[in-house]
């Protein structure tokens, strides 16, 4: 009976603290940095919030064209460029224009969808294939190859935690001990599992990411054969010569 009101009592904490977070909205910024928070005003240049574990604290202000994106707690999405303001919730890759160097996954799934991936010709950093293979043997390996060294650890770690846990309660030799380390081994397997398909989605992601940054920011060289004209003691001269010229 104490088993039963134990494991109705987990129930009902989970239930509470996912009703709980689920009632907050974040603010994603552009650093990376992410706020919970209750959204009071947008105006045209601003955003108005108080942290969600303050609701009736200090009003704080953070500028729109610091942000990302916001999701809301009612699950919708609204993302923020700098060209246009207040987006709608797909973000077109060709306006990549609030993409800068440096930004990570937790930042950057909000722009791109990996089911928007198509492999582009030429050098591509990371591979969704050796990804998910690399955290299919060691879970959180797939994302530290694409630079994402947090995240898998996190993986890594879940995992490996929930195996002592399994450990522990097979060695217990009894019943509720058997019961955590099934479940343990269940958890285990459902963070390998996802842990394998976020390596995939992460290198798609970042693919993506790194060919919109290569767009933005390079420029091409050329040169090209010129004649220029000089003066010269009886007038003006032809002198061949070269023009380098370069496209932003």
């Amino acid at each position: 009976m104490k088993r039963i009101l134990f494991v109705l009592t987990l129930a009902a904490a989970c239930i509470s603290f996912s009703a709980e977070t689920s009632a907050q909205d974040l603010i994603t910024k552009k650093d990376g940095n992410e706020i919970k928070a209750k959204v009071l005003e947008i105006d045209n240049e601003n955003v108005r919030y108080r942290l969600f574990d303050e609701p009736e604290g200090v009003i704080y202000t953070v500028r729109k064209n610091d942000i990302l994106v916001i999701e809301y707690q009612n699950g919708r999405k609204e993302i923020f460029t700098a060209r246009q303001g207040l987006a709608n919730n797909i973000l077109d890759r060709d306006q990549a224009d609030n993409i800068v160097p440096g930004m990570k996954y937790k930042a950057l799934r909000h722009i791109y969808s990996p089911s928007d991936y198509i492999p582009a010709p030429g050098y591509q950093p990371y591979s969704p294939g050796l990804s998910g293979v690399l955290s299919f043997l060691i879970p959180g390996l797939g994302q530290m190859i694409c630079d994402e060294v947090g995240r898998g650890f996190a993986f890594l770690g879940g995992t490996y935690g929930l195996g002592i846990v399994a450990v522990i309660g097979m060695a217990s030799y009894s019943e509720a001990g058997i019961i955590v380390a099934l479940a343990a081994s269940a958890g285990c397997l459902a963070v390998e599992i996802t842990s394998i398909v976020d390596a995939v989605k992460v290198a798609k992601v970042k693919n993506m990411y790194s060919e919109d940054l290569r767009r933005k920011y390079s420029f091409d060289m050329n040169l090209y054969p010129s004649v220029q004209y000089i003066p010269a003691g009886t007038g003006l001269q032809p002198t061949a010569g070269f023009t380098l010229a370069m496209n932003f």
